[in-house]
């Protein structure tokens, strides 16, 4: 089930979101409440669990940020929120990205806008089955964290070593690899082309403490998606999903991309 609180004075802004919520109930039970202010809506993040969250910023009593900002506070404090507002400043933007906001919707915008991140929370709360290679139970232990605090929802499984990681995925169930770079027997460009043998689908991205810019074209001729610098973020990670899933990245999501190289030949350009 899908618990989704739509927060707006405006009786059409209600109607659109609502009618892009109903586009998913043939695949999902969804269950909404719709309230006209601030009050209303933080009541509602205290009784019960909401999955997602449709907020408009100028709402009476209380406005949309003050909403988000109690947000930690209640039973919904780790759903997706999505602002709405006609306009958004450069202080409200900065105050929304500080207090975990997922995304900003312009009014007036569409039935399709809100179909799409509904969709995109379908997406997110899939299980993705992934596994980290590294030779220290510390660092996959430290990564393990990291995922599980992700928006993303992952089966984690863990490797010590190329060997154990090519016997393990072997299963064909994975859809990602998270690798060390500096592993004692193979590198993770080795263990890379050696996944690439395996299936052409999973992505593989490389963790690394040192500069792989040098690496970097080498790898991706060789099918690496990407590389993550530790330490990485949960932020890291949903960057790192919404690019592999081929998601839009959230308006008040982390930008990065998956190659040094990339950022450097953009500025050039």
């Amino acid at each position: 089930m899908i618990r989704i609180l739509v927060a707006d004075d405006s009786g059409i802004a209600r109607e659109v979101i609502n009618n892009g919520i109903a586009v998913h109930r043939s695949k999902r039970y969804i269950e909404v409440d719709n309230v006209d202010n601030g009050r209303s809506a933080v009541e509602v993040l205290k009784k019960k669990q909401i999955d997602i969250a449709f907020i408009d910023i100028n709402m009476p009593g209380l406005n949309g940020p003050d909403v988000i900002a109690v947000m930690s506070e209640t039973k919904s404090a780790d759903c997706l929120t999505v602002a709405i507002s006609s306009g958004l400043d450069e202080r409200n933007a900065n105050m929304l990205q500080q207090l975990g906001a997922y995304h900003f919707l312009k009014k007036p915008f569409t039935q399709e806008d809100v179909s799409e991140i509904v969709a995109t929370y379908m997406t997110m709360t899939t299980t993705y089955p992934i596994l980290i290679v590294d030779d220290s139970g510390t660092m996959r232990k430290l990564t393990r964290k990291v995922l599980e605090a992700s928006r993303f929802d992952f089966e984690i499984s863990e490797a010590d070593s190329a060997q154990a990681a090519l016997r393990t995925l072997a299963s064909g169930k994975f859809r990602m690899v998270l690798t060390d770079f500096h592993m004692p027997d193979v590198d993770g460009i080795e263990l890379a082309g050696s996944i690439r043998d395996l299936s052409s689908k999973i992505g593989i991205y490389m963790m690394s403490t040192n500069d792989t810019s040098y690496l970097e074209r080498s790898a991706a001729f060789v099918g690496i998606s990407g590389f993550l610098k530790k330490p990485f973020t949960p932020q890291d990670i949903d960057t790192l999903m919404h690019q592999f899933l081929e998601l839009d990245t959230p308006k008040f999501g982390k930008v990065r991309n998956m190659f040094s190289f990339m950022e450097r030949e953009r500025k050039a350009s």
